[in-house]
């Protein structure tokens, strides 16, 4: 090869390089989660407290998924739990397949019902505070939420209940 054509062949090398580098080197956008929390919240506690609780609305957008597992920074464990009165008798358990969440459907996770149980807890929760949770999916993207700690009767629903917290995507 000539000197003449290797310095061309160098050229159109170099050449292309800004036009390839930044589409090979830029990462894919990270896919939108088809579900989202809204009003995500929790209980105070008293000191020496050793469970909480923590309840979200869960909207999905997307196809069925199920909610299989939830990790927070404030307990040493957290557990997906249902309660429910059976004969006359409240219950709680674990949930071990966690909760469905049908495909273009809502799921409120809320006292009485599937809520998210915190145990061993690391410090009292103080109305005011979020506590943070990564609620973990059978298929979608793990999603960060912070549940507002509420006092008595505020809660969505209750009166003098408003929506608060909420998710964003993340891990």
């Amino acid at each position: 090869m000539s000197l003449k054509r290797l310095r061309t062949a160098a050229i159109l090398v170099l050449a292309a390089l800004p036009v390839a580098l930044p589409a090979s080197a830029q990462e894919a956008p990270a896919p939108a989660s088809s579900i989202q929390a809204v009003a995500a919240w929790s209980r105070p506690t008293i000191r020496g407290a050793h469970a909480g609780v923590a309840f979200v609305t869960l909207r999905n957008t997307g196809a069925a998924d199920r909610l299989v597992a939830v990790e927070t920074d404030v307990a040493k464990m957290a557990q997906i739990h249902m309660a429910e009165v059976v004969d006359g008798i409240a219950r709680m358990r674990p949930l071990a397949d966690g909760v469905a969440l049908p495909a273009g459907g809502d799921v409120t996770l809320k006292p009485e019902g599937a809520h998210i149980m915190l145990m061993g807890l690391t410090r009292p929760l103080s109305v005011g505070e979020r506590v943070h949770l990564t609620l973990r999916f059978k298929a979608a993207a793990p999603l960060a939420v912070d549940a507002v700690v509420l006092a008595p009767g505020a809660e969505p629903g209750m009166a003098g209940g408003a929506t608060q917290g909420g998710g964003h995507s993340g891990g």
